[in-house]
Parts: C-alpha cells; structure tokens; sequence
C-alpha cells in the first residue's frame, strides 16, 4: 500500500490535494493500491470526499480510523428533532440555524451544515451567563463525533471523541502557554486495543496513527510525505520498518530565484539537514528541481526522482478535440489561488495593456482566496478600468466545459514547482502565456508551438502583454498552437506517470 499524507481533505483545495487525488485515479486505473491520509479532524470530510469522487477506500483519515468510523454509510439526514432535546425547550426554527428557548433564555444554537435543508452540522449550548459552554459537532454522515468544551473566556478547554455508537474513544485537554494562548497540550487514546496511550501533541499522535497503518499492512508499506510542514517530521519519527519519501509540492529554497545558494525553505530543514539519510528517497517534479536540489544537497545516497504532479488520464485524452473557432473569442483564463503570491495583479495590469488592442478582451479567474485578496483585485481592475471584463468565478470543481471555452490560459507567478492546472488545461487545447520562472512553465510549454514563454525582466508584464495580444490578434497561429496544446496529454499520459512510479513501485515490493 502506498500512502499520500496530507493535513485534510477540504471543501476547496490546493493543487497538492489534486495531485494526491489525481494520483488515486491513475493508480487505480493501474491496479495499484493507494490511499490519501489526512490528519485533522473534519465533520465534513466524507461530504468533501464525495464532491471530489473519492470514495472510503481512497482515504483513511486519523480520527476516523480511532473512532472506528472509516466505513459507515450515511443512515440519515439528522435533524434538530432528532436531537433529543428536553420537552421544556422551545426551538425557533431558522433558514441557516434554529434558536433553543428554555423560557425566556437562551440555552443553544443549532447551525445546519451549508446548502442543506436544515441538516445538523454543530449545536452550541449557553450557559446561564450566556457564555458559550459546550459545542456538539455531528458528522456528515448522522452520528455525533465530537464533544468541544470552553473556558469563560472563550479558549478551548477540552474535546471528546465518539464511535458511532457512542463510545468515547478520544480525549484532549488544553493548558495556556507562557504567551497566554491556548495550547492542545495532552491527546489521549482511550481503550484502543484495551489500552489507554497519551500523547504531548498532534504529531505524537499522528506519528503513532502512521506506524499503526503501516502495522495494519504487516510493515513495510510506502508512506510519501506531501503537506510539508504538517507531515515530514510524524514520518520520519515513525518506529516501523517503512519506505519514506519526501513529496515537495514548492520550490524548496527560500528564494525561488536562487534555488542553490538561498537556505532551504523552513517546512524543509529537518528533513534535508541531519535526517536525509532516513529517507528512501526524494520525489520531485521536474528536472530542472532534480537538477538545482542534488546540487544543493550534494548527497547522491538518496535518489531524487521525478514525477510529474498531475497525470492527463485516459479519459481526458479519449475526448474529441474542440476546434478552435468553436472557443469564446478573446476569452483568457486562469485557474489557481487567488493570491498575491500568484501575481494576479500582474494579470489584471496586463488585460489593462491588452484591452488598449482588443477591447472586448475577458479574463476568467477560477479559484478561492481571502475575502481581502479577492477584494483588492477587484479594486485594481476597477481602477484600472477593466473591472467589467475580469470575472471572478469562484471555485468549480469540474472544470472540463471552462477549457473547452477558453482560446488562452494564462499564469504569472514567479514561482510554481509544476503549474498543474495548465496541464490540465492543455491537455483540452488551450494554449498557454506564462513567465519563465521555476519550474514548471519551462518544461510545460514550448515555446512558440503550445503557447509563449516571457523571462522576467525590466518590461516583463509589457512583454507578457504583448504575446497575448498576438496570439489574440492571430487566429490561425492560435489554432495550431491549440492542436500542439492538446499533445500534453501525450507527455504526460498514464502509460508514462507509471513508468515514473516504477522505481517506487519496485522498492515496495
């Protein structure tokens, strides 16, 4: 068994969390077993599986696994009747949640989990000073798992656990720090296997949940650490006999520009300081990061090995091909985060300079950000006066009838391992603008045959500007582009994702 740890699964993902899923699909397809497993806890997790096609076999989630609840079926849509309430309360039922009465006061709120006619999601109860006392959380699937209690002030004081039949199965308790901040300072497991275990913190725990899978699995299963931060140290620290790999979803330096010279990104320096040799090896996802981080590390006992982070899968690529002048003209598009960090400004002074050319010019943005980011874009594109032609579009899950409309994808970062969703969009023969920047628009786009590569520079977003305006103003050289766009898929076919897998695949068995 191979498996992809990660923090959470949750409603709006990063292009880590779909490079695991992609992986889950392509194994699958190739009959190799594989699971995501994520670590926090979320009443919501198999809702979110289910939006994202995964299923209960594709992911095994800590505290699911403690609370004997990875396989259970959604019995029923639970409702505030089916609480349990005393007869004496009075309950005023709301569109988003319903009001608990004991007389005149206030005893509870019943919150209804989003886009649902009136499913619990969490109840909180008051005290008779009206402060927030306790709080139930119930999963998605109709059976309460969680018991939150606070102190006066607010902080979390502890939190039970529950089997779906109600067993308390998990405990943890909070202390405040010299800072004055509350901090989950002892877990504790009870009765699992008839013993109790405590831990000092989540990674402790984590560790122990790591070592018992690969127990599960009789020793020796593959265990490939891909949220950094969250997940390198509880592998390493695990006590099994186990294949450990590093996945590095970003550049690993500081400086994205000096990938050599500048420290290593802090998520990082544990792993590639004194316990490098823990590791069976180091997956990267392309050759120019192999290239910069074995010059780095200089330490050839550990194999670096490349493989890419998406996979174009055989039904993308059985799909017929959209022929250009079917596309939305002048239609450009971006998917990702909407962050500074991604240079979306860098898009939208762009349109600006494009528009002056190609007036009914659009730019599509799909994804999530901040509400701040978010606003500060719109706010930019006003004021530069093309507010009514840069849409914000939120997050879409499927997003196959966007590529298929778009005539031009476009990405500004200065820095990005493997820009996944321009693959993606690629491979349904949208060509792409992108800067040069590490690493993966080198290796992605070719330049003048799928789409323009711009170095960073004096005059960079006016040169950025003025590819876009040429292929938009070029029609027959933007439909070859868009036939040489749909090779991706070739590229980076399943039939060579696996072959990338191999040597990984070999040391498992």
């Amino acid at each position: 068994m191979i498996y992809f740890l990660n923090e959470y699964l949750m409603a709006l993902n990063s292009g880590l969390e779909y490079t695991e899923i992609n992986r889950i699909h392509l194994f699958k397809n190739n009959h190799v077993d594989a699971k995501i497993v994520t670590r926090d806890y979320n009443q919501e997790l198999h809702r979110n599986m289910d939006k994202l096609s995964l299923s209960d076999d594709d992911v095994v989630n800590m505290f699911d696994f403690f609370q004997n609840a990875e396989h259970i079926e959604k019995s029923k849509v639970l409702k505030t009747i089916d609480l349990n309430l005393p007869k004496a309360y009075e309950v005023d039922q709301g569109a988003d949640f319903s009001r608990i009465y004991d007389g005149d006061r206030v005893v509870g709120d019943v919150y209804f989990a989003s886009s649902t006619f009136g499913q619990v999601s969490y109840v909180d109860y008051y005290d008779a000073y009206g402060n927030k006392a306790k709080t139930e959380f119930y999963d998605w699937r109709g059976f309460k798992s969680m018991d939150k209690y606070y102190t006066p002030t607010g902080d979390p004081a502890a939190e039970f656990m529950f089997t779906p039949e109600g067993k308390r199965v998990y405990e943890s308790y909070y202390m405040h720090d010299a800072n004055g901040r509350p901090v989950n300072s002892l877990l504790k497991l009870i009765d699992y296997k008839g013993e109790d275990y405590n831990f000092d913190n989540l990674d402790e725990l984590f560790t122990f949940f790591l070592d018992e899978l690969n127990r599960k699995g009789g020793s020796h299963q593959t265990f490939i650490a891909d949220r950094p931060a969250q997940t390198n140290v509880p592998m390493l620290n695990m006590v099994t006999l186990a294949h450990k790999y590093v996945s590095l979803p970003i550049v690993h330096a500081v400086n994205p520009q000096e990938p050599v010279r500048s420290a290593f990104d802090a998520a990082y320096e544990p792993v590639f300081g004194t316990r490098i040799d823990e590791l069976d090896g180091i997956i990267v996802m392309t050759e120019a990061q192999k290239r910069d981080l074995a010059q780095k590390l200089n330490h050839p006992q550990v194999p670096i090995y490349v493989i890419s982070g998406t996979t174009v899968l055989n039904k993308t690529r059985n799909e017929p091909h959209v022929v250009h002048r079917n596309r939305i003209e002048n239609r450009l598009l971006y998917v990702g985060r909407l962050t500074a960090e991604k240079q979306i400004d860098r898009l939208i002074r762009s349109l600006q300079i494009v528009n002056d050319k190609i007036p009914n010019v659009t730019l599509d943005l799909y994804g999530y950000g901040s509400k701040k980011d978010v606003d500060d874009f719109t706010k930019l594109a006003q004021d530069l006066k093309v507010g009514q032609q840069v849409h914000f579009r939120g997050f879409v899950y499927d997003l196959t009838a966007v590529y298929n409309q778009s005539e031009l994808f476009v990405g500004a970062s200065r820095s990005d391992a493997m820009p996944l969703a321009m693959i993606e969009a690629m491979a349904h023969g949208v060509p792409a603008v992108a800067f040069n920047s590490n690493y993966g628009p080198s290796e992605i786009i070719k330049d003048k045959e799928n789409g323009r590569l711009i170095d960073e520079g004096d005059g960079d977003v006016f040169l950025f500007s003025r590819a876009i305006i040429d292929l938009l103003s070029d029609p027959d050289t933007l439909a070859k582009y868009s036939e040489k766009a749909y090779e991706i898929g070739d590229r980076y076919s399943e039939k060579n994702a696996m072959k990338s897998w191999q040597p990984i695949l070999k040391n498992q068995a």
